[in-house]
């Protein structure tokens, strides 16, 4: 008995170590650098779903992910196919020809920043890039008007002109001809919160947009109809 016990205590902690082999079924499938923008695809290959992950490379990031259908195999295959700067916001146009899919990213330039991403399937008749068709500023509120005409797509980016800021970026459809301008409808302020309505004239669309007037914000949008 003494014996046994002597053997049981031995084998104990090589027990306690053993585990058992296990699959890793999530992986990265490819990875993609614009400037300071860094984009990683993760495939889950059990569920058939391929994500985008986006960072920028400044202190202070954080990321952001969109997944979808992975309707070819697995992973993405991504090109840049439109690129707009205007003050301290970049807007980049990314394309997935695996998976036919786009995705709007939109960020500013500072330490502390994240980005914001909006995807959407390719429905695409003919080559086009989107163009910038509004800009709106209002106090410390900046809101730019992006048209994804081959598309029928308008996503409007906000953000606050503070440092360590993050947009917010929201995406509907659209006329074909969407030249209409913004404007603001509405305002509220109530303590430190900032309550703007701006309305998309041409989409017929009104976004509330919300935020702290503090250094480190993030601006919020909700869009509906008009």
């Amino acid at each position: 008995m003494k014996i046994f016990l002597a053997l049981l205590a031995i084998s104990l902690p090589l027990l306690s170590h053993a585990g058992k082999f296990e699959q890793s079924l999530v992986v990265q499938t490819g990875q993609m650098r614009e400037s300071d923008l860094i984009v990683r695809n993760i495939t889950d290959l059990t569920n058939k779903k391929t994500c985008l992950t986006f960072y920028i490379r400044t202190s202070g990031t954080s990321p952001i992910t969109r997944c979808y259908d992975a309707v070819s195999g697995f992973g993405a295959n991504l090109n840049q196919v439109g690129h707009i700067k205007a003050d301290d916001l970049v807007v980049r146009k990314l394309e997935d020809t695996k998976n036919g899919m786009f995705c709007l990213t939109a960020y500013v330039s500072t330490p502390g920043t994240s980005p914001a991403v909006d995807c959407y399937v390719n429905k695409q008749q003919f080559k086009d890039h989107m163009i910038e068709s509004g800009h709106l500023r209002e106090g410390d509120l900046d809101v730019r008007k992006i048209v994804d005409t081959g598309n029928g797509k308008t996503c409007l980016v906000a953000y606050v002109t503070t440092k360590g800021t993050s947009p917010s970026l929201v995406c509907y459809d659209s006329p074909s001809s969407n030249k209409g301008g913004l404007y603001q409808a509405s305002y509220l302020k109530e303590g430190d919160l900032v309550v703007r309505k701006v309305v998309d004239v041409e989409s017929k669309k009104a976004c509330l947009v919300t935020y702290v007037s503090t250094a480190g914000t993030s601006s919020h949008m909700y869009c509906y109809a008009e």
